[in-house]
């Protein structure tokens, strides 16, 4: 109890978020201490009270739905909610009932509605897992590997962060006491220096890369090694064991199994109609990103392809000719590295047309990928798409023929390309190999 008490002295100011019926105003209730919240919330609404002498503001907001259309005035009250935490939450609960199978649908509603905020939560985020009365005799480790690679996901996005609330009133005061506990450190790790966090998050890298080369060698051992619990906000989290590019869970939720393939995130770029949502597409082998429209914010899509956990990020693409936002895309291309997953081989995909690549081509590519730094095309495979204007030469030849533009764009990232005939599984694996061997 001694240690919730270090907290700054400043309030804490905690967002609750979820689907409807999720139980997030029961949860704000409990931790409260009182009846606060009512169910059926139709507009956002924050409560303030003393939690283990903290000042504590809660702010509840309405559930949207999942696999139906949210009303836009649900969207707008969730967008009201953030605003009333009048700076940024210093948390963001997640509400997920265990009575809920967190499936691919599930995660499409709830990133259309975070996505809505336009502000970053990830840092600030953990998962509250509520009914935990309903877990009956079953660990939260155990419900968690039964859901299976989705929720394991949303949860290295989230920094490995949860915590289990009850409905009975006993459990749940112990319960509250962990998640003050966990937002204590949460805090603590968000105040480090942002170069500090750059610095951590490139030694991070670095050793996940050496780690890597030396499984390809042959040496199975497992490499013991410190993560951060949240990897692009530098945030130093508890040490774990990383067997096989899979890291471990807290609290004793199972590692993948030795010799399952490391996670993979593939960060699409490109300029506009370059094929980059079609080749994200191809990789998941789903209608995952739209290629009708065009594409403003970066979008996410993951599932498991031959093995790998795959992760794909679609990001606007960039104009030759003023058809888009150039500082939009530049933000949003340095937002995409956040969207990987913690401890995934992340590559830069760099979608490149075989009908055209003229100097004005090279420049914008030039320009774009510089905003990722210096080090990006250690991670870029060119990937070259609308093959069939290939018109049966192969790509070598295509290559010879475009001359010294092309020819630097693959000096720079050391010949790495790969172009898509038929885009059949095959074709795929052949890519994601080259990507693993980054």
């Amino acid at each position: 109890m001694a240690a919730l008490h270090e907290l700054s002295l400043s309030p804490v100011v905690v967002l609750l978020l979820g689907e409807k019926d999720s139980g997030k105003s029961s949860a704000g209730n409990t931790i409260l201490g009182r009846r606060a919240f009512h169910k059926n919330t139709t507009r956002s609404s924050k409560e303030t009270g003393i939690v283990f002498g903290k000042q504590v503001t809660v702010v509840d907001t309405p559930g949207w739905l999942s696999r139906a259309t949210t009303p836009h005035r649900v969207s707008q009250e969730l967008h009201r909610g953030l605003t009333l935490c009048q700076a940024q939450p210093d948390v963001v609960l997640l509400a997920l009932p265990t009575t809920t199978i967190f499936s691919q649908d599930v995660w499409k509603d709830m990133e259309a509605q975070l996505r809505l905020l336009q502000t970053p939560i990830w840092q600030r985020a953990l998962i509250l897992f509520t009914h935990g009365d309903k877990l009956g005799g079953v660990s939260i480790q155990e419900h968690i590997r039964r859901q299976g690679q989705i929720l394991l996901w949303l949860l290295e996005r989230c920094g490995n962060r949860f915590q289990v609330m009850s409905n009975q009133s006993g459990a749940s005061q112990a319960q509250v006491t962990e998640l003050f506990l966990k937002i204590r450190k949460m805090m603590e790790a968000n105040e480090r220096p942002r170069e500090i966090q750059n610095r951590m998050y490139t030694q991070l890298r670095r050793e996940v890369s050496l780690r890597e080369e030396r499984r390809w060698r042959g040496r199975r051992e497992v490499i013991e090694m410190t993560v951060m619990g949240d990897v692009h906000d530098g945030r130093p989290s508890r040490r774990q064991r990383i067997s096989s590019g899979w890291q471990r869970m807290s609290r004793g939720v199972p590692a993948r199994p030795a010799g399952f393939k490391p996670a993979l995130g593939l960060i699409l770029l490109g300029r506009r109609r370059s094929g980059k949502s079609s080749a994200g597409n191809l990789i998941l082998d789903r209608e995952e990103f739209q290629t009708n429209t065009k594409t403003t914010r970066c979008s996410v899509g993951h599932g498991e392809v031959s093995g790998w956990a795959v992760t794909v990020v679609d990001t606007p693409g960039w104009s030759l000719f003023n058809l888009s936002n150039p500082d939009q895309v530049r933000t949003e291309m340095r937002q995409s590295l956040s969207l990987c997953p913690v401890g995934s081989r992340v590559a830069f995909l760099l979608a490149v047309p075989v009908d055209s690549f003229r100097e004005k081509d090279r420049r914008a590519v030039e320009t774009y990928l510089s905003v990722l730094g210096n080090n990006v095309w250690r991670s870029t495979v060119v990937l070259f798409t609308y093959e069939e204007e290939l018109r049966g030469k192969t790509i070598e030849e295509h290559i010879e023929k475009k001359g010294k533009k092309l020819q630097w764009l693959l000096d720079r990232c050391s010949h790495r390309h790969h172009v898509f005939h038929t885009g059949d599984e095959t074709e795929v694996r052949q890519l994601l190999e080259v990507v693993e061997r980054l």
